[in-house]
């Protein structure tokens, strides 16, 4: 019986006993850890390889979206009375008995948010504006602030193929200065209303552009006629003066609104412009401006105006 028990102890211990191994199974052992580390070798330098790509790609991505560029695609319009501007003029106002001599100031200003690369079909920008605007009595004793509209907008444009197209939505609120509801008594009209424009601009030869567009009012405050439509022309000396800064400027521009029976309002703007050519988009205006029409200031809209004014203003 001992021999039995001893014959299966045996059996046990060569089961349990690990194999001794063969030099051919270490051999392949070798081979085979050395294959796998030439592999991950070879994974780590292609990976390595096409980090600098990657890279390159991301920055290629960036470089695609110009975040807060200089200018704008569209071009400020010259003569157009209501585009968002720094500006002071003064007006000597004809046929209204409201006011003879007014200080028109304007603070405002178009700004770009993020620009597109150039690519084969042309670019695009979104942008944002805002303007206030005020009108001051200069017949009056304490020069009352009479006026003041403050005006915001959100703007897309696309440069297509020589042709700038602008659309834009925006809101506009009047209200009457204090000073003069103190003196005159007279009650506030509710005036505020929302739009969406589109404006197309082509330069037509190098010194001249011509644009046009139309508008709607949304939700109007009185009740308007919603029908705008817009046109005008544009005129820049190609030649400069006193060594590249002075600049000649002649602009149109034409108004025509539903709620005035299609009577145009018309703005003629003579310029002289003041500009550095490196940074052609910060420039100084001395104009001089005729205008006819509905009164540009929301709280006298009723009244037509004819104005002759002189002022200066800037452009970044």
């Amino acid at each position: 019986m001992d021999s039995g028990i001893d014959r299966v102890e045996d059996d046990l211990l060569k089961s349990v006993r690990p194999k001794q191994p063969r030099k051919d199974d270490s051999l392949a052992v070798i081979l085979r850890r050395c294959t796998r580390c030439v592999r991950s070798l070879r994974i780590l330098v292609a990976l390595l390889c096409m980090a600098p790509s990657v890279v390159g790609a991301e920055d290629t991505a960036q470089a695609s979206i110009e975040v807060l560029p200089s200018g704008e695609l569209f071009e400020p319009l010259v003569a157009d009375p209501s585009w968002p501007r720094f500006s002071a003029e003064h007006q000597w106002r004809f046929g209204t008995d409201e006011f003879d001599s007014v200080a028109q100031v304007g603070f405002g200003e178009t700004i770009a948010l993020i620009r597109s690369a150039e690519e084969s079909w042309g670019r695009w920008e979104f942008g944002f504006q805002a303007m206030l605007d005020a009108v001051f009595d200069l017949t009056a004793s304490s020069f009352d602030l009479s006026n003041e509209d403050y005006f915001v907008a959100f703007l897309g444009t696309i440069e297509a193929g020589g042709v700038v197209t602008q659309l834009r939505f925006s809101h506009l609120s009047s209200h009457l200065g204090d000073e003069y509801v103190a003196e005159t008594g007279r009650l506030r009209d509710s005036v505020s209303f929302e739009t969406i424009d589109m404006l197309v601009s082509k330069q037509w030869t190098e010194a001249v552009r011509v644009y046009g567009g139309v508008g709607v009012l949304i939700t109007p405050q009185p009740a308007f006629d919603p029908l705008i439509f817009q046109l005008g022309g544009e005129w820049v000396s190609p030649v400069a003066f006193a060594e590249g800064w002075l600049r000649p400027v002649f602009g149109v521009d034409v108004q025509v609104r539903q709620e005035n029976d299609f009577v145009p309002d018309v703005a003629a703007l003579l310029a002289l412009r003041i500009e550095n050519e490196e940074e052609g988009h910060r420039r100084i205006e001395f104009f001089t401006r005729f205008y006819h029409g509905r009164s540009p200031d929301g709280q006298f809209f009723r009244q037509t105006v004819d104005t002759l004014g002189v002022g200066i203003r800037l452009g970044f």
